[in-house]
């Protein structure tokens, strides 16, 4: 009888060992969203984040990518990322803003210097403050990653002040500080969704929109518009969010690589973008688009109300905090 039941609790042992390990070594195929074309950057650091993270976790945690717009619209994908009908989106800080209107802050006009400012501000202690706020609301931020300063373009005329926007009909992305920002240059702001630019620029819904230079040559908004500004008026980053029920659900150390690789390509995109960023203006150029700078000085006053109405809205706090980071 001893030996019958050292048997049977010797196999419940063995049998238990085997189902943590089996749990342990669990599976997990996520599905991440975002709106880049296939050639865009944001595709190129999907793939690789995606390899980085198979490899660390020896396979347990893939991840495949869906450029394009192929999984769902981005407001669409953001908000299914919070209640857990979607893993994971790469989306735009101005779409996160519509449900976590605090990441706002990050779109105001000329609030960043350069790209080394911006890294500061977002992987330090205003990088994580905000993740907090966007983990209230059923989200992680896996990493800030990079989109960059954005600039106008239209097929009017050139942008060389603020008074040549006046009247003019620019989108924006789906973001309060965006409009606030075109109002305050006099222009009116059309929030549409990024998958539908191209065709609004096309049918003249819209005489222009404003992004980084990858998008204005990866989308073919060169074939579409004549004139692209370099106004560097806001800076746009982008969020990597994975639903927060499913992380939680993970083994931590798969949630520590998820997030610490997170963080190490969100200073490799951004040294990406800055080295694509020369040769995408040659070849925007290239396509026929007239490219010219900007006195920044005039942009800045008119969209200094804006500043001064967001610090009723975030905090004086917070944005002096920004400006003074180092």
């Amino acid at each position: 009888m001893y030996k019958k039941i050292s048997y049977m609790g010797g196999l419940l042992g063995i049998t238990f060992a085997l189902t943590l390990g089996t749990a342990h070594a669990q599976d997990y195929n996520l599905k991440l969203g975002h709106t880049g074309a296939p050639n865009h950057h944001f595709e190129t650091i999907s793939t690789q984040y995606a390899d980085l993270v198979s490899e660390r976790t020896n396979g347990h945690v893939k991840i495949t990518t869906y450029p394009s717009d192929s999984l769902g619209k981005q407001t669409e994908l953001v908000e299914g990322t919070m209640i857990g009908t979607n893993d994971m989106v790469l989306t735009s800080d101005a779409v996160l803003s519509n449900m976590v209107p605090e990441v706002g802050v990050i779109n105001l006009p000329f609030l960043f210097r350069d790209s080394e400012h911006v890294r500061h501000v977002l992987d330090g202690e205003i990088g994580e403050e905000l993740a907090e706020r966007v983990k209230a609301q059923g989200a992680v931020v896996i990493g800030w990653w990079e989109n960059g300063f954005r600039h106008v373009t239209n097929d009017k005329q050139p942008i060389t002040r603020p008074d040549d926007l006046k009247g003019m009909k620019i989108r924006v992305p789906e973001g309060p500080v965006f409009v606030e920002t075109f109002k305050a240059l006099g222009a009116n702001p059309t929030p549409i969704p990024f998958s539908e630019l191209y065709s609004a620029l096309q049918l003249g819904v819209v005489d222009g929109q404003e992004n980084p230079p990858a998008h204005i040559l990866t989308q073919k908004f060169y074939e579409v518009q004549d004139y692209v500004s370099r106004t560097g008026h806001i800076y746009l980053s982008s969020p990597v969010l994975i639903n927060r029920i499913l992380f939680e659900s993970m083994p931590a150390e798969y949630q520590q690589v998820l997030l610490d690789t997170g963080r190490e390509m969100a200073a490799k995109h951004t040294q990406l973008v800055l080295a694509q960023e020369d040769e995408q203006w040659r070849e925007i150029a290239a396509m026929g688009m007239e490219i010219n700078d900007v006195d920044k000085e005039p942009f800045v006053e008119a969209t200094r109300p804006v500043i001064d109405k967001y610090r009723q809205v975030f905090g004086d706090s917070l944005i002096d905090r920004i400006q003074s980071t180092p």
